[in-house]
């Protein structure tokens, strides 16, 4: 199991975190973030953050904008939104000024819309 701070610098790539890959700390950066295989700690971008299908999150999850297909287990914040795709399975508080739930989604938790009152 890998401990340590990742960290990427290009926002022209993306990171993928493969299948079979766990990472244990911080995972931060720029560049898209792609979960296939797991984290436990905070994670964040300045981009996308996407929890595929079979990947796990377990921590705080910031990003611009965050797909889960797979588990996350813990607070997600989003400066635009938050979409939870059929058979995602989330646990926590969802903040994001647009959040989608899609028919199928699990979803534990409370969420708060930004933005102003109408």
């Amino acid at each position: 199991m890998l401990e340590s701070r990742a960290m990427s610098k290009t926002t022209s790539d993306r990171t993928v975190i493969g299948k079979g890959i766990r990472i244990r700390g911080e995972v931060t950066g720029s560049a898209p973030i792609e979960v296939w295989g797991s984290i436990e700690g905070t994670s964040g971008t300045e981009g996308l953050f996407w929890v595929r299908d079979g990947g796990q999150v377990g921590g705080e999850v910031a990003a611009q904008q965050v797909v889960i297909e797979g588990k996350v287990e813990g607070n997600i914040a989003a400066e635009h939104k938050v979409e939870l795709k059929p058979a995602c399975n989330v646990n926590g508080t969802v903040t994001a000024k647009t959040v989608a739930i899609a028919e199928g989604a699990f979803f534990e938790g409370k969420i708060s819309m930004g933005g102003k009152k109408r």
